[in-house]
């Protein structure tokens, strides 16, 4: 496209896209709590069993790939993305600090959901529509849970979320990724609606934040519009 921005829009839209964003999730999130999550774990429970071996077969594939290159062993995963930082920043690539983005947004992702995890305290939905289950609130006082966020949607959001707003033509399939992996996750019963849409907005939140706490790194260029994400 002919038509530049200048730092500044860029920095912008970045700004715009945090708090547009926030002003959906909150309520979004909100209504799931208050009367998506449970009616919708019940359906689940009752008609979900077909689709289960599939949503198995998107975890272990997501599972694999979270053991195998990211946290068992040498983090390959972790040093590649900093190497094409590296790499794309002395070729002066303007795309440069995208890679240094996702690592710092699947670390700052899955740290981020650890801590909530314990200070939610919130129970799964196979543990809340068992015979003798806790309820589905916040804060139990009794047991240890996990639900919120969802780990497993958080660290694929991390790692696709800044690729998806660096690179148009990576949008659809990155999203579809991370949308798959949330879907899969409820429809196994282990999150709620609510749990994977947590993960996927602070991770977007991270994301834009990692962009503007790294601005200053990117090549003195004009970049296309199409490089940021329309905050719309």
């Amino acid at each position: 496209m002919s038509r530049s921005f200048t730092s500044m829009k860029g920095i912008s839209q970045y700004w715009q896209l945090m708090v547009r964003s926030t002003f959906v999730a909150i309520p979004l999130l909100l209504l799931l709590i208050f009367l998506v999550d449970e009616p919708l774990a019940r359906v689940v429970r009752s008609y979900g069993d077909s689709l289960k071996p599939f949503f198995e077969l998107v975890m272990r594939g997501s599972e694999w790939l979270h053991e195998r290159f990211f946290y068992h062993g040498l983090p390959i995963g972790w040093l590649v993305l900093l190497l094409a930082s590296l790499i794309t920043r002395l070729m002066q690539y303007p795309t440069s600090t995208v890679w240094l983005v996702a690592l710092l947004t699947l670390i700052g992702s899955e740290g981020l959901m650890n801590i909530l995890k314990v200070y939610f305290n919130r129970p799964r939905p196979f543990e809340v529509l068992s015979p003798v289950g806790p309820d589905a609130g916040f804060w139990q006082s009794a047991g240890q849970f996990d639900a919120f966020p969802s780990g497993h949607t958080a660290w694929i959001a991390g790692l696709l979320m800044p690729l998806a707003l660096r690179f148009p033509k990576l949008r659809v399939a990155a999203l579809s990724i991370i949308a798959l992996v949330a879907v899969g996750r409820v429809g196994l019963e282990v999150h709620w609606l609510s749990d994977v849409v947590a993960s996927i907005h602070l991770s977007l939140l991270l994301t834009c934040g990692f962009e503007l706490g790294t601005w200053w790194l990117r090549a003195r260029t004009v970049y296309s519009v199409s490089s940021v994400p329309d905050a719309t």
